[in-house]
């Protein structure tokens, strides 16, 4: 498995019982793609016009290389672990 840092939690401050399961799932995803040695992840928080959280975008970063997506914060957490397989090569 890849060490996997998450820089950026947006998510933090605001809900960090979502955060944490938002952590869970990606780490869950790079567990079974096995991405290179050392990735960081970013979870960045878009507001809605009220300023509720409405979606997160995933960042994947690594020298010379950058992948990411978006989902709705009222998806499944088993979205955002498909999403992060799709992206890290599942």
């Amino acid at each position: 498995m890849a060490k996997l840092t998450f820089t950026i939690n947006e998510l933090q401050t605001s809900d960090p019982g979502l955060a944490r399961e938002l952590e869970a799932a990606i780490t869950s995803a790079a567990e079974r793609c096995n991405p290179r040695p050392s990735l960081d992840c970013r979870i960045l928080v878009d507001r809605d016009l009220e300023g509720r959280p409405a979606q997160v975008r995933v960042q994947f970063e690594r020298p010379g290389w950058v992948k990411s997506f978006g989902v709705s914060l009222s998806q499944p957490l088993s979205d955002v672990r498909q999403a992060a397989e799709g992206v890290l090569g599942a």
